[in-house]
């Protein structure tokens, strides 16, 4: 009988796999939450997975979620490629003074999707006055109620 000892299964078709459907059903639920405004747009989820992603050095992890933020940007109308530059400026100036002086894991949860929303809507007014662009018009009960729904969600699968 002959074996076969370089035949394997890799754990790497795995995770690719499971990549595409996450990414398909995230499309699938952006569009959803364009059409009911109580479905959150996962953003504070989206810098969550992007940080984790960032320090595994995950690069198909990475590959994917960049590509979930490209479509949530395109779907919702946001500035091209803002939310990924905030999302890259967060996680190298804001999320390690986070980790620094916060250790509560839960408190550090809140913290990263409350910087999500709040810091996005503050880079993005930023931007809109260098550039002289409209700025966004935001309702606070969405983004509170938003904010409370992620953390949950972070809380219990992440």
């Amino acid at each position: 009988m002959q074996t076969f000892s370089n035949m394997q299964r890799n754990l790497t078709y795995q995770n690719f796999i499971s990549y595409i459907l996450w990414t398909l059903f995230f499309t699938g639920y952006i569009c959803l939450s364009s059409i009911y405004t109580l479905l959150p747009p996962m953003v504070g989820v989206l810098l969550v997975l992007f940080d984790k992603a960032l320090k595994k050095n995950n690069s198909l992890l990475l590959f994917f979620i960049v590509i979930s933020i490209i479509i949530l940007e395109t779907q919702k109308g946001f500035l091209a490629f803002s939310l990924l530059v905030f999302f890259l400026l967060a996680h190298k100036y804001i999320i390690p003074k986070i980790n620094q002086d916060i250790n509560a894991h839960k408190v550090r949860n809140f913290l990263y999707v409350f910087i999500a929303y709040i810091g996005y809507i503050a880079f993005t007014n930023l931007i809109s006055q260098i550039f002289i662009l409209e700025n966004l018009h935001i309702n606070i009960l969405y983004i509170t109620f938003y904010i409370i729904v992620e953390y949950f969600i972070v809380s219990i699968f992440l």
